[in-house]
């Protein structure tokens, strides 16, 4: 099989390798606009201001104040 076929083999292999390059390229291509994710800040906060607990009275929900 791999005597008959070889050329299809090794156009397929560099296909796919083409195609991981490009994804590659567009994953690390700089966007303005796009938020990014700063694990640094989420890992280096305060676990004592992360969370606020509110006692709620039974059938009357959270008014959040922004």
């Amino acid at each position: 099989m791999y005597n008959d076929y070889i050329l299809y083999f090794e156009l397929s292999g560099i296909i796919l390798l083409l195609s991981m390059i490009g994804a590659i390229l567009l994953t690390f291509r700089q966007r303005k606009g796009v938020k990014k994710q700063s694990y640094f800040t989420q890992i280096s906060r305060d676990p004592a201001s992360s969370i606020e607990l509110k006692e709620v009275e039974s059938n009357k929900g959270v008014k959040i104040d922004d």
